[in-house]
């Protein structure tokens, strides 16, 4: 783990409680296809979880189904990546990777929604919500609300890029703009 305990013990117990779960899956259970990536890292996918289940907290209805299916994202999302670059469709594989995973019953259940928020989290908006609106038609509301949380959870980890990593415009929600300030400091602290 490498958030601060000191910030760990202050988080609100609906955020606590699955950050600190899914981490500890996270470090003991998954593997990542680049372990030499100084920034797809665990540590990056352990800071989006925090940001996506802060944001998410605050925005979404059906809170712990909800901030699950953002966990599960968070912890999944990178770990199919061939490439530090751009590696357009590395969401698509962290979403099959994620179901194969589910499918061998290590403690963890398939949520759809989840796949579908890696599926598309490396493509533009119009892309992922085109894709999500027509594979889950009767969800799209709340599938697009968690995939824009997931997308601003993601963008407030480029500080970890440099200084100028994060252009704040490109934020969709103000929950998640109200964390740059956090989001950049916890970046200094944990890298």
């Amino acid at each position: 783990m490498i958030i601060p305990h000191y910030i760990i013990d202050n988080l609100p117990a609906q955020v606590k409680i699955p950050f600190l779960h899914w981490t500890e899956y996270m470090e003991k259970n998954l593997s990542f296809n680049l372990k030499d990536s100084e920034i797809h890292t665990k540590g990056h996918a352990e800071r989006v979880l925090l940001y996506a289940l802060l944001i998410g907290e605050s925005m979404v209805e059906n809170t712990k189904t909800d901030l699950c299916a953002l966990a599960h994202a968070a912890i999944f999302h990178d770990t199919r990546r061939l490439e530090d670059g751009l590696d357009t469709g590395h969401g698509a594989r962290a979403a099959f990777y994620y179901m194969k995973y589910c499918e061998m019953n290590k403690g963890i259940t398939f949520m759809h929604i989840a796949s579908l928020i890696m599926q598309y989290h490396d493509r533009d908006d119009e892309t992922g919500l085109k894709g999500i609106t027509q594979s889950t038609p009767d969800e799209a509301e709340r599938t697009i609300r968690l995939y824009r949380i997931f997308k601003d959870a993601d963008a407030l980890d480029r500080f970890r890029l440099g200084p100028n990593g994060l252009d704040v415009r490109f934020l969709r929600h103000q929950e998640a703009v109200q964390l740059v300030n956090f989001a950049r400091d916890l970046v200094r602290q944990t890298i």
